[in-house]
C-alpha cells in the first residue's frame, strides 16, 4: 500500500545517500594521500639536495637535470656524473619509496647522497686516463728468490691479501700450511674474492705441516745454492727487520725468475720433490708468517736462522699478519735495490717506443 512504497522509497534514499557519503570520503581520502605523497615527495627531494650540496659539494640541480635528460631524450647519461650516479638519484625518486613513510627522510637522503657522491667518484676515476686501474696482461712478472710460507693462517681474506702482495713483490712461490686457506683447497673461493687473480699467478702449494715445509726447504745437493729462513715475530730474540741483511738479490734484465731443480719445466710446484734452487748466487730468502693469534709455531721458530720484528709504537703488540708480510718485503726489495732496477726497465722501455 501506500505506506510500505513510502517505506521503500525511504530506504532506497537513505541507502543512497550513505553510499554517495562513503564516495565521497573514499575520494577525500584518496586526495589526501596524494596530497601527502606529494609532501613527502618534495620533502625527500630537498633533504637529499640540501645533503648532496652542503656536504658533498655535489650540484644538485644539474644532477637532477642530468636525470630527466636521460629519461626524456636520447643523449644519454651525463658524463659529469655517470650512469651509476644518475641512477642511484633516480631510485631514490621512484614513487614506490617516495610513498613510504615509515623510512627516516633525514637518514634516507644522508645514505643516498652518500652513495651517490661515491659513484662520482668512482666514475671520474674509470674516465681518468692518468690513473691504472687494469692489469696490463702483456706485462710479464718478476720473481725474486724469495719464498713466503703462511704457518697456520687462520682467516682466506688474509690469504687473499697475502697473495696479491706476493704477486706485487715478485714472490716465488707461497707455501700454506695446516689450516691454511688455499686456492688449491679450504676456503678458495674466499681467498680468490680478495686475491683477485694473484692466486692464480703465485705458485703456491700446500703442506699439512709447518716442519714438512722446513724440512722440504732444508733439502737439496750439496753445494747447490740454499735458502735462508726467516720468521717474523715478536719475541725477545727477533731482530728489527731493517737489521737484517736479507740473503739473495735481483738479476737484471727480464730473467728474474727462480728455477727449480726439476728437469721439467712443466711440472708444478705440487710435483716437486726438491726444493727450488735460488736464481742468485747469495741463495734466497724465505719468511715464515704465523697464525693470527699465536703466531708461528715455537718449535718452527728453534728452527729458523733468524726472527725479525717491525717495531711497534702503539700499545697492540704487533700488526695484523696480512699487513706485516708487505713490509718486510718491500724492505727486501729496498735492500737489494728492486726499485732501481724497476725504474731503469721502465726508462728503457719508454725510450724503445
Amino acid at each position: 500500500s501506500a505506506s510500505s512504497s513510502s517505506t521503500i522509497l525511504f530506504e532506497s534514499f537513505t541507502s543512497s545517500s550513505k553510499s554517495n557519503q562513503s564516495t565521497n570520503h573514499e575520494e577525500k581520502q584518496g586526495t589526501t594521500t596524494t596530497n601527502n605523497n606529494s609532501k613527502n615527495k618534495e620533502a625527500r627531494i630537498k633533504a637529499l639536495h640540501a645533503k648532496l650540496t652542503t656536504t658533498f659539494n655535489i650540484n644538485a640541480t644539474l644532477l637532477s637535470t642530468a636525470s630527466l635528460t636521460s629519461i626524456t631524450s636520447t643523449s644519454g647519461y651525463n658524463p659529469s656524473f655517470g650512469k651509476s650516479a644518475i641512477k642511484a638519484y633516480q631510485s631514490y625518486l621512484k614513487a614506490s619509496a617516495l610513498s613510504s613513510t615509515t623510512e627516516d627522510v633525514e637518514k634516507a637522503s644522508i645514505r643516498t647522497a652518500r652513495q651517490i657522491d661515491f659513484l662520482i667518484k668512482q666514475h671520474k676515476s674509470a674516465e681518468a686516463s692518468w690513473i691504472r686501474h687494469l692489469d696490463d696482461t702483456t706485462k710479464s712478472r718478476r720473481n725474486f728468490p724469495i719464498i713466503l710460507v703462511l704457518d697456520n693462517v687462520r682467516s682466506a681474506f688474509n690469504v687473499g691479501s697475502i697473495f696479491r702482495t706476493a704477486d706485487a713483490t715478485g714472490v716465488s712461490f707461497v707455501y700454506t700450511t695446516g689450516i691454511t686457506p688455499h686456492p688449491k683447497g679450504n676456503g678458495r673461493e674466499k681467498v680468490a674474492k680478495v686475491a683477485l687473480g694473484a692466486e692464480r699467478v703465485v705458485p703456491t702449494r700446500h703442506f699439512d705441516s709447518t716442519k714438512e715445509v722446513v724440512d722440504f726447504l732444508r733439502r737439496g745437493e750439496e753445494g747447490e745454492k740454499k735458502w735462508t729462513l726467516v720468521g717474523m715475530e715478536t719475541t725477545d730474540r727477533s731482530l728489527d727487520y731493517t737489521s737484517l741483511s736479507y740473503p739473495g738479490g735481483v738479476v737484471e734484465g727480464n730473467a728474474i725468475t727462480t728455477t727449480t731443480s726439476s728437469s721439467s719445466s712443466s711440472s708444478s710446484p705440487e710435483e716437486e720433490e726438491t726444493p727450488p734452487i735460488p736464481n742468485h748466487d747469495k741463495g734466497g730468502t724465505v719468511l715464515f708468517l704465523g697464525n693470527e693469534v699465536s703466531g708461528v709455531d715455537t718449535d718452527i721458530l728453534q728452527e729458523l736462522d733468524h726472527v725479525v720484528e717491525i717495531p711497534m709504537f702503539g700499545s697492540k703488540n704487533s700488526l695484523n699478519v696480512a699487513a706485516c708480510a708487505p713490509v718486510v718485503l718491500y724492505e727486501i726489495l729496498r735492500q737489494w735495490g728492486a726499485m732501481d732496477l724497476l725504474k731503469k726497465n721502465e726508462e728503457e722501455e719508454e725510450s724503445q717506443e
